[in-house]
């Protein structure tokens, strides 16, 4: 059992309690909606205090605290709070968690510093429980504590704001870094909104309406969104992201940019320091390959592909770039990759690996199995590479721990031996759940086979485009007569 410390960004604080809320209101929460893993804590029980910073001088509020909450899959649920809004300033240096680090955040960074849910000592309850119980007595009180509680007193290296709305260079700098450190946190990105929002800055209120977007909502309401994000991005788009290159967003950012290479080579330096995009797409040639290695952004993407006729040589070079070395994606389809395929000791960190289109052949397969990186590959694609049945039986030899989808497709030569390969190999591909074998050689026999087989997560079969007509499983994805 733990008890757990988790801030409620600002948008969500104010949907309960209003712009103007007050000490001594009583809002009577009854959830909090995060995926963070930190609170898994609370499977086995305990509290979760929820708390907000409010402006302008970072005032820190109690504002709820779940009981025993339960996770639905999106939201952690409890029976209404019964915890009046409290001002626990004083309490900054006092509360340590179970890290022992304490609430150590600089001038205009506290939300960003409490965005991950942290773990609260006995003693940290205690202290928040005592200030919760002694909030009820009188609203009065409670307003006078927030007013007490400016930075500068509790941390005399924090000097007091000098005007109503406190500076947002240093905290909007450090809060974006946030971000762009950790992409899949929405958490970040609702604390960063905040701050602009704060400002009156609206790319905050874009990022805000992107993010309720990405969840449940009515027809109606899910209508108006878009209809004010589309107007926001109308009128701000071009000051937001004036780069080249095709961009695809996710709840608020730039996540992509596709292009060729001077397009990609132009934006990406400034782009991939306001944004948390670390997917990249090139129409790149032979003779770009040394650009892209003294390309410094480079070292900020994570998944590339590359389009264009490469060769096995340009592609040697490639993987050998240092820059790209922390790459957790690669796909090079059709990109003239053959028998002198090989990845060496290069790119050990990937976990999706696509070489579709390539003909690789036995010789290029045998440098694909002596790599190390194979063995934390998550998704491998190999279709249409001129396979035969031993090609695949020397792949799954090598074991394939961690591939949870493995596609073979439109590699003709591959027939019913096929199946009885794979099931011997089961062994070797404990966390497959999907296989792909559209357009094989693959009929009913060698299908039986796999179903038979001891896969411990097998959930998909596909061998559409076969001789495969009907399966009486339904994990096998057939043409439909």
């Amino acid at each position: 059992m733990a008890d757990m410390m988790a801030i409620v960004s600002k948008a969500v604080f104010e949907s309960e309690a209003g712009k103007s809320p007050t000490a001594g209101t009583v809002l009577g929460m009854d959830r909090y909606t995060s995926l963070n893993k930190n609170l898994q804590a609370l499977a086995e029980g305990g509290k979760l205090y929820l708390v907000t910073v409010r402006p302008p001088d970072e005032t820190l509020w109690l504002v709820a605290i779940l009981e025993q909450p339960k996770f639905n899959k999106k939201a952690w649920i409890a029976k209404p709070s019964t915890v009046a809004i409290t001002a626990i300033g004083a309490l900054r240096k006092k509360l340590k968690f179970e890290s022992g680090k304490g609430i150590t955040a600089a001038k205009g960074a506290l939300g960003m510093s409490l965005q991950t849910p942290r773990a609260l000592t006995a003693e940290d309850c205690a202290l928040l429980d005592a200030a919760a119980q002694g909030a009820g007595k009188a609203a009065g009180k409670a307003d006078k504590t927030a007013k007490a509680e400016k930075p500068g007193k509790f941390d005399k290296t924090l000097p007091p704001a000098k005007s109503g709305i406190a500076p947002a260079g240093a905290a909007k700098d450090a809060l974006l870094a946030a971000v762009i450190a950790d992409p899949k946190n929405l958490d970040a990105r609702r604390v960063y909104a905040d701050q602009l929002a704060m400002h009156n800055d609206p790319r905050g209120e874009f990022i805000l309406v992107e993010l309720a977007l990405s969840g449940r909502l009515s027809i109606r309401k899910r209508i108006l969104l878009n209809q004010r994000a589309d107007e926001l991005r109308k009128k701000y788009g071009k000051q937001w992201w004036p780069y080249k290159g095709q961009l695809r967003m996710h709840a608020g950012f730039v996540e992509a940019i596709a292009g060729d290479f001077k397009a990609v080579n132009a934006a990406a330096p400034k782009l991939l320091e306001a944004e948390p995009a670390s997917v990249v797409t090139i129409q790149i040639a032979k003779d770009e390959i040394d650009k892209l290695a003294k390309a410094t952004w480079a070292g900020n993407v994570r998944r590339l592909t590359l389009r264009g006729t490469l060769g096995d040589e340009a592609f040697a070079e490639l993987v050998a770039i240092p820059r790209l070395a922390n790459l957790t994606s690669l796909n090079v389809t059709n990109t003239g990759l053959g028998k002198g395929f090989a990845l060496g000791e290069h790119l050990v960190h990937l976990t999706s690996l696509v070489l579709t289109a390539n003909a690789l052949g036995p010789l290029g397969l045998a440098a694909l199995c002596k790599w190390k990186g194979l063995a934390t590959v998550e998704r491998l694609f190999l279709s249409d590479c001129g396979l035969v049945n031993k090609d695949v039986a020397n792949l799954l030899a090598a074991k394939l721990p961690r591939v949870q989808k493995l596609t073979l497709s439109r590699n003709a030569k591959l027939d019913d031996e096929l199946g009885d390969i794979l099931a011997g190999h089961a062994r070797n591909l404990p966390a497959l759940t999907h296989l792909e074998l559209v357009g094989t050689s693959l009929d009913a026999a060698g299908v039986d086979a796999i179903r038979k087989a001891k896969f411990a997560r097998l959930a998909r079969i596909d061998v559409r485009n076969t001789d495969v007509e009907a399966a009486d499983d339904p994990r096998v994805r057939f043409d439909e007569p």
